[in-house]
């Protein structure tokens, strides 16, 4: 457990952030929260907002479920039971958002926000919030299943994991519990990006909002060292916030600056993860860069079923090859890709990813903020900044961040005895977690601790976090779509026409098998 002098400093921070909101307040009174109790609310104050419906808020502006149409609560249950992660398996995707005190390495104001958050549900609900942390998530679902117990009452696996359970029909739709009031998915504390994209055949099986910041934690962005950007690109580009925000970021000005900075400085021959590089990523690199493009591998049609997309655009295609020849040309001159170059074989190839920018010896580094937070651990490292994945090209719309299968999809397993309970329960959480959790890990955790500057702020507001993409081509898999990119550039080939050709009748079939099971109850 944290000492509690670390608990008071990571409160007496919130509280320094509450201020100009306390200021605008005539008296403090006590505060009906969405979590569904009195607080003063450390965290509260750094919620956003802007443009949301009245029905949402408490005159003190805080997100509430009072004023919505729901049923009494009248449950007999004295805990809520959420299965997540533990650390033992997972070292990096671990839960932080259900328990609180879990974790030595758990930032302070995120043990505080949940605690705020799972305190106030005790005191109005009496149910005790409870992290069923284990090992597998899903293995965990599927051993309460075949068991026939409810050991837990609401599970949050990985997503891409979440697509194969509710194949099986082990997960009870969360649109089933709205018509009663169980549970309010259009509302602010629900990812509507997420609903949109991850329903099917009107079916919403798992989701995501601010009941778990895991959907941010595993999103990309680039990180650059200021110093080598300053000494070799600063004179020709200028300012990189500003080239952001008149969108000029693209993949072509990457690669230049990226070549500029490259360079052989370890005194061995060939380029090693000892050198000068201008990007450090890995064979998932191109995918992710086509996928935060606007372009789609898997979307929707009419009936809300998926339907293949990526294909039917030749300029997607010809840029997904582009992508491909750019880095597999690009491996042994100004790109390290972590998973072909044989200096890394037999290292952590991650931990290479965070050693090589942390010791300043990369421009960029493609990362999750996973990766931004080990990054603490170099007390020598240059300044670094974070911009938003650069655009396909200055014709691009907007900026796009892709969110990874390791985020977390909210699910009620089908073992589960009240599972009306459960998505009420749900409710109270993630809108505690928007007046709470979320803001403990954004706004302080990750601004004020990962970000160096007011600038890399902006971008995460204004970019990086503005557009997140849920592709069910990305999480499915269907008949290996997602993993062509991948595949393709690990074996040094750009041909994506081809590969797209010989897949594309299993990515129908797959598709088409997925939408059958989840009909199967009509």
């Amino acid at each position: 457990m944290k000492p509690s002098f670390s608990r008071f400093l990571a409160l007496a921070l919130c509280v320094l952030l509450l201020l100009p909101a306390l200021a605008a307040c005539e008296e403090a009174q006590e505060q009906t929260s969405s979590a569904g109790s009195s607080a003063s609310g450390a965290t509260s104050a750094l919620v956003d907002t802007e443009g949301v419906d009245s029905i949402y808020l408490n005159e003190n502006g805080l997100y509430t479920l009072e004023k919505l149409e729901r049923p009494e609560f009248n449950f007999t249950e004295k805990e809520f039971r959420v299965c997540v992660y533990n650390n033992v398996v997972q070292n990096t995707y671990f839960s932080e958002e259900i328990g609180y005190d879990l974790y030595e390495t758990t930032d302070d104001a995120i043990n505080e926000g949940v605690r705020t958050r799972n305190d106030l549900v005790e005191e109005q609900y009496g149910v005790k919030v409870i992290a069923y942390a284990v090992d597998d998530v899903a293995a965990a679902i599927s051993q309460s299943i075949t068991a026939g117990d409810d050991t837990f009452d609401a599970a949050m696996p990985f997503m891409n994991w979440c697509t194969g359970i509710a194949q099986e029909g082990s997960l009870w739709d969360l649109k089933s519990f709205e018509e009663e009031g169980y549970l309010h998915l259009e509302a602010p504390w629900w990812d509507q990006d997420a609903n949109r994209m991850l329903s099917i055949a009107g079916r919403l099986y798992f989701t995501t909002g601010d009941i778990s910041f895991m959907q941010k934690v595993v999103s990309g962005a680039f990180a650059f060292n200021k110093k080598l950007y300053e000494e070799y690109c600063a004179d020709q580009y200028g300012d990189l916030y500003q080239m952001v925000r008149d969108g000029k970021w693209t993949v072509d000005v990457m690669q230049e600056m990226a070549k500029s900075v490259a360079a052989d400085i370890d005194g061995e021959p060939g380029m090693s993860y000892k050198d000068r590089w201008g990007l450090i990523g890995s064979n998932a690199l191109p995918s992710s860069l086509l996928l935060c493009s606007g372009e789609t591998l898997v979307g929707k049609d009419g009936d809300d079923c998926p339907t293949l997309l990526f294909g039917e655009s030749e300029a997607g295609v010809r840029y997904a090859q582009k992508l491909l020849e750019m880095f597999n040309e690009a491996s042994s001159e100004w790109f390290l890709n972590v998973q072909t170059n044989e200096s890394v074989q037999g290292r952590d190839i991650w931990q290479t990813t965070v050693d090589v920018f942390g010791e300043n010896r990369s421009l960029f580094y493609s990362t999750a903020f996973s990766g931004v937070k080990k990054l603490r651990n170099y007390p020598n490292m240059d300044p670094f900044g974070m911009v938003p994945v650069p655009k396909r090209d200055e014709n691009q719309d907007q900026y796009y961040s892709l969110s990874g299968g390791y985020a977390y999809g909210v699910c009620i397993p089908k073992s589960v005895k009240n599972p009306e309970f459960s998505a009420y329960m749900l409710d109270v959480l993630a809108c505690g977690g928007k007046n709470y959790v979320t803001p403990a890990y954004y706004e302080i955790a990750l601004k004020l601790r990962d970000s160096s500057d007011e600038e890399s702020a902006e971008m995460l507001d204004n970019y990086i976090f503005k557009h997140l993409v849920y592709d069910l081509g990305a999480f499915y898999d269907f008949g290996g779509i997602s993993s062509m990119m991948t595949n393709l550039m690990a074996s040094g080939s750009a041909d994506v026409a081809s590969e797209l050709e010989k897949i594309h009748d299993g990515v129908l079939q797959a598709i088409q098998k997925c939408v059958d099971a989840y009909r199967l109850d009509e």
